[in-house]
């Protein structure tokens, strides 16, 4: 039997240097990185999984944030987050406002369960997500898009993912090509702005949409929900109403 080789990882804070800005929204960036030494991405993840980061001279004491990864596995050379402005944020804003390429930012992981695994997780994937939320199922989306029913990867996978208007459509280039692959079913919905005549749903998720997306799934998908603590509170209940047993429900959140 041929052995898999152990996942490649570098122990402690990493020198992770910015090679690329990428303006997503206009408040949302995305940062591609690589080893500040070695070039290329120095540590082997699986999707979903995030990592922290350290800085040390923005506040009076260190402070430290994690964030997913928005790149994939298969997308070589690089490793990147995607990051949207919060209020009052003191790493996002400083993220956005003074991390520019040639930066060199201290990280450590990859690290996280909040990912699809073969040996714990039903065949269908459900996820639904809100604003920045959408980042680690843009990088599961695209991890296993080409290898749909394959062994290793889900046989289909869903998003239903909330945003306040179409120009907050983060990762959406992303989006709209993930979709039209078959098996893959994308449903975005814009809360403060009605384009239904362009595709789009109309308000916040609810347990009405909640329905509407995952009807038939019930008894055969995994869920993951990421965003707004309200949000994941009603995916949560909305689910286990439906009896769906609680290791099959993952929940994923950040400070900023």
């Amino acid at each position: 039997m041929q052995e898999t080789a152990a996942p490649r990882r570098k122990k402690g804070w990493m020198n992770l240097k910015v090679t690329q800005v990428i303006d997503e929204t206009w408040d949302t960036k995305t940062f591609l990185m690589e080893d500040a030494d070695e070039g290329s991405c120095p540590f082997d993840y699986i999707a979903g999984q995030y990592l922290t980061f350290r800085f040390d001279d923005i506040s009076e004491r260190p402070v430290a944030r994690s964030y997913t990864m928005s790149s994939s596995p298969n997308q070589q050379g690089f490793a990147a987050v995607t990051i949207k402005r919060v209020v009052g944020g003191l790493v996002s804003n400083h993220f956005c406002d003074k991390v520019i390429a040639g930066s060199v930012l201290k990280a450590r992981g990859p690290i996280g369960r909040f990912t699809w695994d073969p040996a714990r997780c039903r065949q269908q994937l459900v996820m639904v997500g809100a604003g920045s939320g959408v980042t680690p199922f843009v990088s599961i989306l695209r991890a296993y898009a080409e290898t749909l029913g394959q062994e290793g990867s889900p046989e289909k996978m869903t998003l239903l993912v909330a945003y306040r208007s179409k120009e907050d459509l983060i990762c959406w280039k992303d989006l709209e090509a993930l979709q039209k692959v078959p098996g893959i079913r994308v449903f975005t919905t814009l809360t403060r702005e009605d384009a239904r005549g362009e595709g789009f749903l109309h308000g916040r998720p609810d347990e009405a949409m909640m329905e509407g997306v995952c009807e038939g799934t019930y008894e055969d998908a995994t869920y993951m929900t990421c965003g707004p603590d309200a949000m994941m509170k009603m995916v949560v209940s909305f689910l286990q109403k439906k009896g769906v047993p609680d290791p099959h429900i993952m929940l994923e959140s950040f400070g900023e």
